[in-house]
């Protein structure tokens, strides 16, 4: 067999285990955001990628629903933020850069 045929065979064989791997390479580094009330007027966030890493040092932004920024602050060491309840509705944004930016509805304060 000649040589430059064995080398595109190579190639082609490459090329297809690099698109069949691109669905598993494109999820590698989801965010995730875990959002619990405590129920002492409270809320605790919790984040992390799916490969497992931290989200210690990402910026946790709440917003209200015109998108004014009602707090921002940064997850500590182990990918945690704590705060006390908005008095009005708000969304929670966890930024992990380009990507990987999740948000979630904030819970209420009871009335």
């Amino acid at each position: 067999m000649d040589v430059s045929v064995r080398k595109g065979r190579r190639i082609i064989a490459g090329l297809v285990f690099l698109l069949a791997m691109m669905p598993a390479l494109s999820q590698a580094h989801t965010l995730y955001m875990n959002v619990l009330d405590n129920g002492d007027g409270t809320v605790t966030v919790e984040g992390l990628f799916s490969t497992g890493g931290s989200a210690a040092g990402l910026p946790l932004i709440l917003e209200d629903n015109e998108g004014n920024i009602l707090k921002k602050m940064k997850m500590d060491e182990f990918g945690e933020a704590s705060f006390e309840k908005p008095a009005v509705p708000y969304i929670i944004f966890l930024d992990g850069g380009p990507g990987h930016r999740v948000r979630q509805e904030g819970p209420q304060k009871q009335k």
